[in-house]
């Protein structure tokens, strides 16, 4: 299936070249600096089986040169704008359009330049603090039913087919109206778990895969994927404190305890942080590496006397929280049944992560704004087929574990680690290291050798 030439993967099927069948009508794209994107409607299925059909909004940048096929890019999110997206980011498939149109769409439901979507609140989502007792989880899940049931009562049978499978068959759908007899699909960030769905639907129809900075979304144990979680994030908080004064990793331990116990007043953001709060809010804090490291340092030091502000990110959102509502995360991935439930899988993270803890969003964040949702997980977790062709992937210090664990269940497939900080390496960091790998990977089917890093 694949041989290797002077250190590099070469897969040894040939590149199709189908010729676009008709039914996409091309027309210039309503999206501001980018006069050659071009767009069409196009009809898909609600659901299997369905009558019911969404216009969805298709956009392509056509290859410059004879055109192979087509590669679907999804920029993740989870977000509707993703025609926007390409729009802005033309330059990094210059070498891909020389063989292959470039095409991605608008989500299903999301706001974007598709037909349905969901009236919804698409703002900032607080995440709640982890209940003491069940009676304190019933009042969390009853507020996410009555945010769900707010949404779900605009379209109720769109809101039960948001989950990345649904955006994987609306995906085939595209494929075929393009013509192309199989799929090369590039999944960045939240796109990857569109990807994973999208192989685990349509095995035989996979001719390339590349995941980025993705979560694993192909397991059977989900509570072993928050321990690898939990162990990457305590990690990364590691290489913090080995660059810290000496110290700052038992005053650390040290203010998070004392949270936990009585939240620390942050005043001048109006606001009191628990030890999860502070733990989630620092990790956002150090993400963008060591530039910023300097301001945690000051703040641990400033919490320590009684003001917590310096950990805040904005004056208006001083809570961690996510954009989206969770509309599709909700269908996608594990909730806790009850509190005991959560409770016994907070205590574990905790354990093997004393300072991250469990305020990583997988841990935190999703379980807390999941639970108790009008609509039940519709795509869990799953194993990817085997027999699919080597996977490529990417990832930086926070996210490059996961992604390895996605692609390496794949025979033959091939990582790429950035060593530093960051987040979505071809698409919103366009790294041209990456870049160059995963152009080679979609048009010519060459994996970067074993071990391949980026700078």
């Amino acid at each position: 299936m694949f041989k290797t030439l002077l250190g590099v993967a070469i897969l040894t099927a040939p590149v199709s070249a189908p010729a676009p069948q008709p039914g996409l009508s091309w027309s210039a794209c309503p999206v501001a600096d980018a006069p050659e994107l071009q767009c069409a409607d196009l009809p898909v299925a609600l659901s299997p089986g369905s009558g019911r059909k969404l216009v969805l909004k298709v956009a392509r940048l056509p290859a410059t040169g004879a055109r192979e096929g087509s590669v679907l890019v999804n920029f993740g999110g989870p977000q509707g704008f993703q025609i926007a997206s390409l729009g802005s980011r033309t330059r990094i498939f210059d070498k891909i359009r020389r063989s292959m149109d470039v095409v991605t769409w608008d989500p299903r439901g999301y706001p974007g330049l598709s037909g349905a979507v969901l009236k919804c609140d698409w703002g900032f989502v607080r995440t709640p603090a982890f209940p003491a007792d069940q009676a304190g989880f019933d009042r969390v899940a009853a507020a996410n039913r009555s945010r769900g049931e707010a949404c779900r009562d605009t379209d109720p049978e769109l809101f039960d087919h948001m989950s990345a499978a649904d955006d994987a068959r609306d995906a085939d759908a595209v494929r075929r109206a393009l013509g192309d007899e199989s799929m090369n699909f590039l999944g960045l960030s939240y796109g990857g778990t569109i990807a994973q769905s999208y192989a685990r639907l349509f095995p035989d129809r996979v001719r390339t895969l590349y995941v980025d900075g993705t979560r694993n979304h192909s397991v059977r144990d989900w509570q072993r994927e928050l321990d690898a979680e939990a162990r990457e994030t305590e990690r990364f908080l590691d290489r913090f404190f080995a660059w810290a004064p000496a110290g700052t990793e038992k005053r650390w331990r040290a203010l998070t305890a004392k949270a936990d116990r009585e939240p620390i007043p942050a005043p001048r953001v109006d606001a009191r942080y628990d030890g999860t709060q502070l733990r989630a809010l620092a990790f956002l804090k150090l993400r963008p590496g060591p530039a910023s490291w300097g301001d945690v340092v000051a703040a641990i030091t400033a919490a320590e006397k009684g003001d917590a502000s310096g950990f805040a990110l904005s004056p208006r959102q001083p809570y961690p929280g996510a954009p989206g509502g969770g509309y599709k995360e909700c269908l996608d991935l594990p909730r806790p049944a009850d509190q005991r439930d959560l409770a016994r899988t907070t205590r574990r993270l905790r354990a093997l992560a004393p300072s991250a803890g469990a305020s990583f969003a997988l841990a935190w964040h999703l379980p807390l704004t999941c639970a108790g949702w009008p609509a039940p997980v519709t795509n869990p977790p799953a194993p990817m087929p085997r027999t699919l062709p080597p996977m490529l992937g990417a990832g930086t210090w926070q996210d490059y574990e996961s992604t390895r664990r996605v692609v390496s269940r794949i025979p033959g497939s091939r990582t790429i680690r950035h060593d530093g900080p960051g987040h979505n390496l071809f698409g919103a960091m366009a790294n041209p290291c990456v870049v160059e790998h995963v152009s080679r990977y979609v048009t010519e089917r060459r994996l970067p050798p074993r071990g391949a890093t980026c700078p």
